[in-house]
C-alpha cells in the first residue's frame, strides 16, 4: 500500500486554515482519503503534533489524526459515494447568538425564520431563560449556559456540541441533539442515545473533509437530517480540479477527486 501525506495552506474567511491530506492506495489501486486538520482555538492538538503521529506511530492518538486516517481506512474497507447531502445554513436554519446581549439577540432572530440557536456556553440562566421565553417554539437551543450554570432549570429543548467534549455533567433535561464534530472529537464516535438526534457537523474542513462526513452520515445510516456542513464557500480557492455546489439547501458532490498539486506540498510518500 501507498501512503502519501499532503500539505495545504488556503486563505479561509478572512484568514488562513492549514491542513493535510492522507491518501492510501492499495495494490489494487482502491484510493481511500483523510484529512487532518486540528482547528486552532478548540483542538488540543497542533497540525505538526497530528501529522507527526500518523508518521511516526502505529496508533493515532489525537482526534484529528484518529479521524483523518479512519477514514482513509473506511474508504479502502467500506467504499460508499453520496451524490447530495441536506445541510444546515447559519443564519437560516441557525443563528449564532452566544456574543450578543439579550435584547441584540431578540433583535436578531425576530427578523430570521431560523429554527434554532447557538449560545455556545456564554449566556448566564436568567438571560437564557428570558431569551427563551421569547421565542418558545424553536427546535432547540445549542450550549445555553455557562459552564457552573444550573442546566437542570433550562426547560427548553437544548443540543449540545462543546460540552460533548469535555467531562462536565450534560443535565438539562430535554436534550434534543447531539452536534458530532469527528475531526474535533475523534472516532470511534460516541454511541448514539434513543431519542436524541445525531448530526454531524464541520470543523472548517476542506471540500474533501466535507464529503468524508457525509459518507460516515451513510454509513451511519443517519436520518435525513441536514448536517452542518454548508462552510465550502467560505474558502477562496478549491483544493481540487472539481467542486462542491450548493443550491436549495443541499450540497451536491462531484463524482471524481482530482488534487490540484500546485495547491499542496507534498511531506510524505512511501510505500508501507
Amino acid at each position: 500500500m501507498r501512503r502519501t501525506l499532503y500539505f495545504y495552506s488556503r486563505r479561509f474567511n478572512g484568514g488562513i486554515r492549514e491542513g493535510a491530506l492522507l491518501r492510501l492506495e492499495k495494490d489494487n489501486g482502491r484510493i481511500g482519503w483523510g484529512e487532518i486538520a486540528p482547528l486552532p482555538g478548540f483542538s488540543n492538538e497542533t497540525l505538526d503534533e497530528a501529522v507527526k503521529n500518523i508518521i511516526e506511530d502505529e496508533e493515532p492518538i489525537y482526534p484529528s489524526a484518529k479521524w483523518g486516517l479512519a477514514s482513509a481506512m473506511m474508504d479502502l474497507l467500506d467504499p460508499v459515494r453520496v451524490d447530495k447531502i441536506s445541510i444546515r445554513t447559519l443564519e437560516k436554519e441557525k443563528v449564532k447568538i452566544g456574543h450578543l446581549s439579550l435584547q441584540d439577540a431578540i433583535a436578531k432572530v425576530e427578523k430570521t425564520v431560523c429554527t434554532g440557536v447557538d449560545m455556545n456556553e456564554q449566556w448566564d440562566l436568567e438571560s437564557a431563560l428570558a431569551f427563551a421565553k421569547q421565542f418558545p417554539k424553536l427546535d432547540y437551543f445549542e450550549e445555553p449556559l455557562k459552564r457552573g450554570e444550573a442546566k437542570t432549570d433550562f426547560p427548553y429543548p437544548v443540543a449540545l456540541d462543546e460540552s460533548l467534549r469535555t467531562n462536565h455533567p450534560h443535565d438539562y433535561p430535554k436534550i434534543k441533539m447531539h452536534v458530532i464534530k469527528p475531526m474535533l472529537q475523534g472516532y470511534p464516535l460516541p454511541k448514539k442515545i434513543k431519542g436524541v438526534d445525531f448530526i454531524l457537523s464541520s470543523s472548517y474542513e476542506s471540500e474533501l473533509g466535507i464529503y468524508q462526513l457525509a459518507k460516515l452520515a451513510k454509513r451511519l445510516k443517519l436520518p435525513e437530517k441536514p448536517m452542518g456542513l454548508g462552510t465550502c464557500h467560505l474558502f477562496e480557492e478549491p483544493l481540487f480540479e472539481e467542486e462542491i455546489t450548493m443550491r436549495k439547501g443541499h450540497l451536491f458532490f462531484p463524482k471524481t477527486w482530482t488534487l490540484k498539486m500546485d495547491k499542496v506540498q507534498v511531506i510524505l510518500d512511501e510505500s508501507l
